[in-house]
């Protein structure tokens, strides 16, 4: 299979080309700097790399030549950024792409899109039943309407479209969650909302690239949508599972801190208001968004992957943090 891959050079990105190549496909990446460390490692394993961004559609043109499947894995995430740079890049980047891969006669085009599409509710077992909702979040309403445009425009355009949507996701390349949480207990500023008894719905990078390349393939992929998850016969660890598992095999303070819900969310807008005020840079080490993550009673369904897709994760979710942690820590 001849695969073109947006954001490439992301965690995600890169972990597919990896085992994409691994596993004799043909990969091609759009990159904004080839002389990156990260891009000329993917260049010596075989990858044709592309100049250019999601604005470009000359590189777009010449990135979905040839290609049998479009997965774009580009986007702007997380909870820093203007809405501008969000919409830019979640929605007008995506729509470039799905045009792109129609000019180029492409059949087909996985979109890695997220749980947020769900706008992040507070309780329940989600499936990929659930409908898709705007939040008023720069994050979550631009990658639901990134989704939303995909299978729109796919449709019109006679492509056709599925879409992975993961949680939270760590492994090789992570440089989001993991980081985030070992900083967190190395300074002793891990927080534990409500005790952390909330489930923490994860899922290991290689769990995400297997139904992404099987969204890529599976006849009966074409207009579906589905959820990614470490654990999908139980439920997910808990924040406090989750966190306790990290600081022990990385060798760091156990978390200690504990606010309830009622404190931690108005504590997180004044944080990082009073960032936002100082010019401070980087991400504050506490956020609403962070709050949020760790507070819904919600787990995300994957049984749809599969019994559609048959696929098997390997690993649960506390082992694969174990083993991650131990491999930063060494």
């Amino acid at each position: 299979m001849r695969i073109a891959i947006t954001g490439i050079t992301s965690g995600v990105g890169r972990r597919l080309a990896e085992i994409a190549i691994a596993r004799e496909h043909v990969v091609a990446g759009l990159v904004r700097d080839p002389d990156r460390e990260d891009a000329l490692a993917l260049g010596k394993l075989g990858a044709r790399l592309v100049h250019g961004d999601l604005d470009a559609g000359a590189a777009l043109d010449l990135l979905c030549a040839g290609a049998d499947v479009v997965i774009h894995a580009a986007a702007q995430v997380g909870d820093q950024g203007t809405l501008d740079l969000f919409e830019r890049v979640n929605v007008t980047g995506t729509r470039n792409v799905v045009e792109a891969a129609a000019r180029g006669g492409v059949r087909r085009l996985v979109h890695l899109s997220s749980v947020a599409v769900y706008g992040r509710p507070a309780h329940g077992q989600v499936t990929e039943e659930w409908p898709t909702r705007k939040i008023g979040l720069p994050y979550e309403d631009t990658k639901t309407e990134a989704e939303r445009l995909a299978f729109r425009r796919g449709a019109i355009l006679g492509i056709e479209v599925a879409a992975v949507r993961p949680p939270i996701i760590y492994g090789p390349y992570d440089r989001n969650f993991l980081p985030r949480a070992m900083a967190a207990l190395r300074g002793r500023r891990f927080l534990l909302i409500d005790g952390g008894h909330a489930p923490l719905n994860l899922a290991w990078v290689d769990h995400v690239v297997d139904v992404l390349l099987l969204a890529a393939e599976h006849p009966a992929a074409a207009g579906e949508a589905f959820n990614v998850m470490d654990e999908v016969d139980t439920r997910p660890p808990s924040v406090r599972q989750v966190a306790e598992t990290i600081a022990r095999e990385a060798g760091l303070p156990r978390p200690l801190l504990s606010l309830p819900f009622a404190v931690a969310m108005p504590l997180a807008r004044l944080v990082e208001a009073g960032f936002e005020r100082a010019g401070a840079k980087g991400t504050p080490p506490l956020t609403p968004f962070v709050v949020t993550m760790l507070t819904r009673d919600v787990v995300y369904d994957a049984s749809k992957a599969v019994r559609v897709l048959g696929w098997a994760p390997q690993i649960r979710a506390l082992d694969g943090l174990a083993r991650f942690a131990r491999a930063a820590r060494a």
